[in-house]
């Protein structure tokens, strides 16, 4: 879009004009140089000089038609700021000397001052050619997919805004790039995972169904086995498909959180009374140790649910029998905090950043069952409300610690993960 009103260059160029006639009738009054006279000087000066700046812009607009280059415009200014300053100087010279002698020294001497203005304009010109090369080349080198090309930041204040802008935009795009290359590589290993561990449950499911069907299972005990089992796969395959949902809403920016006043108290004792039994049957120990007059918070009672419920399912599934697994809640003005504390006898620093990656189940050793897309749930729904999940080691356990802001909006489509 084209700037309405003058154009940038108009003020400067009035502001030139005006100053150089001021000038020429400063030297006049110097050198006393009658009025009379000064009309004709300035008459003829100005015809001279303006008839080839008129000349200098049609020739500038046509080369630009046809995408000359920068220093063939550079040249073209020179040339005619020189020729100019010949002209105005001939033709006051031409009608004001009387002597043939003194013309012809002043006209043997303007080429030699049009050739050096030319000159100045050729050499300023070879060095904003070679900024402008130096901004193609590495354009150039963008568009064959070199994203580690930078333009160099000198030559003039213009130059260098445009190359630094291009650098810029430059590193966004290469580290857009990168979460791209991450995130489809993210979704080719997901979908791999999908295709491994969706398969096993339903052959299971197949098996125990053609069992049934062929009646393999004649008396009541084998065949209320084989049904247990068969709901059990059916289960499995549901929190799998559950946990796909999920991080689908997370990654698409699309999860609805159901804003209302939570007690974070209530919560965690909802949640160690739901697991109560598996944390049993695995000789794990349940605790709490909740603030005692916790103000309610605005958060999804559902979603931080199911944050603290994959937190403690993973707790139990990694602390060894006869340990215990302690949730804590604290809570300020600003924040309110969740920890889980479980004995694993820790992780390796090295993978302590990785452990909320989706489909990372750490040591083989230590990884029990789980699809290994819990933790990157709980984050991504964490961070839908605003907050933090963090982990640490800690007395020869994991701490996994959980920030929500006291405040927040409800009604809200929130994105996380």
């Amino acid at each position: 879009m084209r700037p309405s009103g003058p154009g940038p260059g108009l003020v400067p160029t009035a502001v030139a004009l005006a100053a150089g006639l001021a000038g020429s009738v400063l030297v006049a009054a110097l050198v006393g140089i009658p009025p009379r006279d000064l009309v004709v000087v300035l008459g003829l000066g100005a015809v001279g000089a303006l008839t080839v700046a008129v000349v200098g812009l049609a020739l500038q607009a046509l080369l630009r038609r046809r995408r000359s280059t920068t220093a063939t415009q550079d040249a073209i200014a020179a040339a005619v700021t020189a020729a100019a300053a010949a002209a105005a100087i001939g033709a006051v010279s031409g009608s004001m000397l009387i002597s043939q002698h003194d013309l012809a020294v002043v006209l043997a001497a303007l080429p030699v001052a049009a050739g050096a203005g030319v000159a100045y304009g050729l050499l300023g010109a070879r060095r904003t050619a070679r900024d402008l090369e130096a901004l193609a080349a590495t354009a150039a080198r963008l568009e064959s997919g070199d994203l580690s090309a930078r333009a160099p930041l000198g030559g003039t204040a213009e130059v260098a805004a445009v190359a630094a802008a291009l650098n810029t935009a430059t590193a966004r795009l290469a580290e857009a790039l990168g979460r791209e290359r991450a995130a489809e590589a993210s979704r080719r290993d997901l979908i791999a995972w999908a295709s491994h561990d969706l398969r096993t449950p339903l052959t299971s499911l197949r098996v125990i169904a053609e069992a049934l069907a062929d009646d393999v299972a004649p008396d009541e005990v084998t065949r209320g086995r084989y049904l247990a089992s068969l709901s059990g796969h059916v289960e499995r395959l549901t929190r799998l498909v559950d946990d796909l949902f999920e991080l689908a809403q997370i990654d698409a920016g699309t999860l609805q959180l159901q804003i209302e006043p939570t007690t974070l108290r209530d919560l965690v004792g909802e949640v160690l009374e739901r697991f109560e039994p598996e944390a049993a049957a695995s000789g794990v120990r349940l605790l709490a140790d909740p603030q005692a007059d916790a103000a309610p918070v605005l958060v999804g009672h559902d979603q931080i649910g199911r944050v603290l419920a994959n937190l403690v399912v993973n707790a139990i599934r990694h602390t060894p029998a006869g340990g215990r697994v302690l949730v804590t809640t604290r809570q300020t003005a600003d924040t309110a905090e969740v920890h889980v504390l479980d004995g694993c006898g820790g992780i390796p620093e090295p993978d302590l950043p990785r452990v909320f990656e989706r489909l990372w189940r750490g040591d083989p050793a230590r990884t029990t069952t789980g699809a290994g897309l819990g933790l990157a749930i709980a984050r991504g729904l964490v961070e839908a409300h605003g907050g933090t999940v963090a982990v640490a080691n800690l007395n020869g356990g994991c701490r996994f610690t959980v920030r929500l802001p006291t405040r927040t909006g409800a009604g809200t489509l929130i994105g996380g993960g």
